[in-house]
């Protein structure tokens, strides 16, 4: 997921080392083109850096487009399907169940329509309303099945593309690790997207900010949200100029239309249960625009969200649901 705003956490706290104490722990790295941060409380330094390698490790080579021996390159490639792996299980069933919710403005299956759109901007000319046509033949939820522990296609030109879902997946099975080795408090950052359970000795609740980052700058007020148990992420949209036809494009292209969206929407930031859901959603709530999207998050509470947008000039305008608002210090 490409995001617009930077997400960091950050707190203050002094502790005095006894026998009983919590102390500190950091873990850092790189992995799925960027970097994670992992840090926790614990008597004593109790997670292997090896252990979180080697998960994400497995995790490319289940949902990585950029591994050509990954398991969703060689579904992509096979004209029925592939058994799958947990990890693309469990990604692909939350992938069709968050696509049912949304009613496609959140698919999986946009990947050539991504491709299309991508290839033609860097050529400075938008695709002909034929290339869409015939591309969008092939995209939707309904063209792929999950039969036990098989994924199926029903054309041989469907592809799958879950970067809108993985990294929040990856984040959540981190949790996973700290949770298996009984420790209660810590907080995973992997790519701008957070999981932070329990809280720091003597807080109630770690503190995320938020900041505006360079390729969507603008006056925020920085707000500072209040998270435990719970997970955030972030999608914003970035622009391409195209000088033949005097517009920007947007490098979100809608599912259900098969063009870049174009609403003035800059970003949206959810708050959710678990870091997979909130990865998918911020994604979704892009793609329906602020009216829609709201709407849609009253009918269905299962996230809190806040919006950045245009509307009209350079000013910027920021909107919540009343559920993101209980989240935020200031």
């Amino acid at each position: 997921m490409i995001q617009s705003l930077i997400i960091f956490f950050s707190f203050i706290h002094t502790i005095s080392p006894s026998k009983d104490s919590l102390y500190k722990f950091q873990l850092n790295g790189s992995a799925q083109g960027t970097t994670y941060h992992c840090t926790y409380y614990a008597n004593s330094n109790t997670i292997i850096k090896k252990d979180i390698d080697a998960l994400l490790a497995s995790i490319d080579s289940s949902l990585s487009l950029y591994k050509f021996y990954s398991l969703i390159n060689q579904f992509n490639q096979h004209p029925r399907g592939v058994a799958m792996d947990a990890h693309m299980k469990k990604v692909v069933e939350k992938a069709i169940e968050i696509s049912s919710m949304t009613k496609g403005a959140f698919d999986i299956t946009c990947k050539p329509i991504i491709e299309l759109w991508k290839s033609a901007l860097s050529n400075e000319y938008p695709p002909s309303r034929s290339q869409i046509r015939q591309v969008m033949k092939r995209i939707g939820a309904q063209h792929i099945a999950v039969k036990v522990d098989s994924l199926i296609k029903d054309n041989p030109a469907v592809q799958i593309d879950c970067d809108g879902i993985a990294q929040g997946y990856s984040v959540d099975q981190i949790a996973v690790v700290f949770k298996k080795y009984n420790i209660n408090d810590f907080l995973v950052e992997l790519g701008g997207e957070i999981y932070a359970n329990g809280h720091p000795p003597g807080k109630t609740s770690w503190s995320v900010a938020i900041q505006a980052s360079s390729e969507n700058s603008f006056d925020s007020d920085e707000p500072v949200i209040s998270l435990s148990n719970a997970a955030i992420t972030t999608s914003g949209s970035m622009n391409k100029y195209i000088p033949s036809e005097k517009k920007k494009y947007s490098h979100i292209v809608h599912p259900l239309k098969g063009s870049p969206i174009h609403d003035k929407i800059i970003a949206v930031t959810v708050v959710a249960g678990d870091a997979m859901t909130a990865d998918a959603l911020d994604n979704a709530l892009m793609i329906m625009g602020v009216k829609t999207a709201m709407h849609w998050l009253i009918k269905n509470p299962l996230a809190a969200a806040k919006f950045y947008f245009r509307n009209g000039g350079d000013k910027v305008i920021q909107r919540s649901n009343d559920a993101f608002k209980k989240y935020q210090l200031h």
